[in-house]
Formats: structure tokens, C-alpha cells, sequence
């Protein structure tokens, strides 16, 4: 199924615009500023499905912060921004934007989309595309002209193809209009699918600088990437999603991640020939896991600094004289592959639960 971006639902906002006169005004409560989005207890099934493709996922993002969606593919991401965006409606839970429901008219009006496959008008220019949704989002048509060269700028579409065909579009391209797109509305609350898809390096350096400033601007955002090394400079923290479930929710900006490398060296020759069978017997005991094992050092994986204190411990019981232990911070790409596993491996590096 492909989510188009809200503004693009052409019938909805037809429909919106009918109902405007006639409800009382659904302004987001001032008053309301902690959390740009509170969700709780989502559960989504889809007709056909024996599988939820959301399992009671909760999560609270803060205002201005940038917030990442991470895990396999078919964990359930696409699904949870698709109820974020009150575009798909949840069987269970409930989703506010601002304090309000996400479907309310308030909230569609300072939402923003990026949605991982765009259907385009490809007989527009650029110009002609961005001006459609300048319209949809009912920006002030005075500054339609100004707000779309902008929009264009912020992208860095040459202004030589701002005029030109979209059919003529490189994969690249749409991207950056894609993006510019959701800029258009001025949004308050980005979401983000695979924002980077199809981009070269330069393209993905600039997603990472638009989405720095869109937080500089107050903007908050929710991005969904498996380009982990963006996710892990630009978003303050990020959720592990696995089999419709949070499994982790990291804060990136902490220093601290629930999860860490230990590296542990001794010395070389010890326990004549047998120190494979002492580590694997010391890791099942503390249910950490071995990343590497070598004569006279290994590198482990490690919950919490309980963990690795009992790991110490029981290396040496075992009669391993510990010399240096130094904990690594993990890079979120290890992180993920030990989440992605650990139904495999049983003490896998994320705890679901």
C-alpha cells in the first residue's frame, strides 16, 4: 500500500474545506507544548492478516526534537507513521498530535509528510507542483510565489529545472521535491519515511542539514531511515521496532545507550587451550554476548554496567585474570544487528518487551 502525503489527498481537503464553516474552531491548545506526539496502545491489523502488523506500540516524542524509527523491513514502521499521520486508523489506542487527535482539522493543517514512494503529477513543472500544494495547505497566496522559490531553494533544485517537466525528473530529483513538498506547508510536525531514498551523498548531506535546521526552527520531526549513521547524527533519540513492538528506545545525546561493547584483555596462553569453553560458559551464565574472542583479549555485549560487572567477575572465578576492561559506546548499526537477531540467538543485545 502506498500512503500519499496528506496535502495530496485532493478529495479530503475538498471535503475539509466544505466542513470548515460550519465546526467551531479546533485550534491546538496552547497550553499544550510538552509532547508533540502521544501515542498509546496502537494495535493495527490489516483485513487478511492473521499477523498485527502493530502490537501496542506507545511513544511520546517532545516538542522540537528529532525523533528515529528504526528495524527491519515489515517491522511495522511505515504502518505506525501511517497512524501518526491519521491516515490509517488503528484498531486499538489512540494517537494526539499537539494534545489533539491526530485526524482532527487542526492537526492535518501543521502536519507534514515525506512518504517513502510519491505519486507525482509528472506533466507539472516543479514550480507548477509546488504551487498545487501551497494551495492544498492553504498558505496565503501573496506569498505563494515566494514560499515555492524557497521551498525549491531548500532542496537546491537548480533553478534551471524549477520550469521543466517532472517526466524529466532524475530519481534524485523527485527526492529533493518530494522534500521540498513537505517544507512548502510550513509545518510544525515532520514525518519523515526513508527521506534519503534515492539521493547521492550531496543529497543525503542535505537532508541531514534541512532536518538540523528544521529543529533549529522549532520544528519537531519523526524520521524513519535505515540509514543508521544519519539517524545517529541528527535525531536526539531514537525506538527499535521489531515484530510491531518497541523493543529499545535509546537516547542518542546521553553519552549513554542500554546497550554497550565491553572489550576485556588478559594475558596471552592462559587456561591451555580451554579459554573458549570458560568464555562461553561465563557468557551464558551473565547473558551477555561474545562479539569477539581472541588468545589474550574479547569483546563482549553488554545490557548495563550490572552485566559487565558480573561478566568481570565470573571471568575471573573462572580463572581468567582480567588485566583491562574498557566499555565502548555502541554504534547504533551494531545495535541494530543485535536487535534484528535476537529472536535468533535468544540473548540478543535489546530486550523485547
Amino acid at each position: 500500500m502506498v500512503i500519499k502525503h496528506c496535502s495530496q489527498l485532493t478529495n479530503f481537503r475538498q471535503f475539509e474545506g466544505s466542513l470548515e464553516h460550519k465546526m467551531p474552531k479546533d485550534n491546538v491548545d496552547a497550553n499544550d507544548r510538552l509532547l508533540a506526539v502521544e501515542a498509546a496502545g496502537l494495535v493495527k491489523t490489516y483485513a487478511g492478516s492473521d499477523i498485527a502488523a502493530l502490537s501496542g506500540i506507545s511513544l511520546s516524542v517532545k516538542q522540537g526534537e528529532i525523533f528515529g524509527l528504526i528495524g527491519p523491513n515489515g517491522a511495522g514502521k511505515t504502518t505506525l507513521i501511517g497512524c501518526l499521520l491519521g491516515l490509517l486508523r488503528p484498531d486499538s489506542g489512540t494517537v494526539k498530535i499537539f494534545g489533539k487527535p491526530a485526524d482532527s482539522l487542526a492537526v492535518r493543517q501543521i502536519t507534514g509528510y515525506v512518504p517513502e514512494r510519491s505519486d507525482f503529477e509528472y506533466w507539472m513543472t516543479a514550480r507548477q507542483f509546488l504551487q498545487y500544494h501551497h494551495g492544498l495547505a492553504r498558505r496565503d497566496k501573496r506569498d505563494r510565489e515566494r514560499e515555492v522559490s524557497e521551498a525549491l531553494e531548500a532542496v537546491e533544485l537548480a533553478k534551471t529545472v524549477w520550469n521543466r517537466r517532472l517526466k524529466t525528473y532524475s530519481r534524485g530529483m523527485l527526492q529533493r521535491l518530494n522534500i521540498a513538498q513537505m517544507l512548502i506547508g510550513k509545518p510544525k510536525l515532520a514525518l519523515l519515511d526513508e527521506p534519503t531514498l534515492g539521493l547521492d551523498p550531496t543529497g543525503v548531506t542535505l537532508v541531514r542539514n534541512l532536518v538540523k535546521k528544521m529543529q533549529d526552527d522549532g520544528m519537531t520531526a519523526i524520521v524513519n531511515s535505515h540509514q543508521l549513521d544519519e539517524v545517529e547524527r541528527v535525531c536526539d533519540r531514537v525506538a527499535f521496532i521489531k515484530q510491531g513492538k518497541i523493543a529499545s528506545v535509546e537516547d542518542l545525546h546521553s553519552g549513554v545507550v542500554s546497550n554497550y561493547f565491553l572489550m576485556v584483555r588478559w594475558p596471552e596462553s592462559q587456561l591451555n587451550g580451554s579459554l573458549q569453553s570458560v568464555v562461553s560458559d561465563v557468557v551464558k551464565e551473565t547473558r551477555a554476548s561474545i562479539e569477539e574472542c581472541h588468545h589474550d583479549w574479547g569483546r563482549f555485549s553488554v545490557r548495563d554496567n550490572k552485566m559487565a560487572t558480573q561478566l568481570i567477575r565470573k571471568l575471573i572465578e573462572r580463572g581468567l585474570p582480567v588485566e583491562e576492561a574498557v566499555p565502548e559506546r555502541a554504534k547504533l548499526e551494531e545495535l541494530f544487528a543485535d536487535a534484528s537477531s535476537s529472536d535468533q540467538t535468544g540473548h540478543g543485545g535489546i530486550n523485547n518487551e
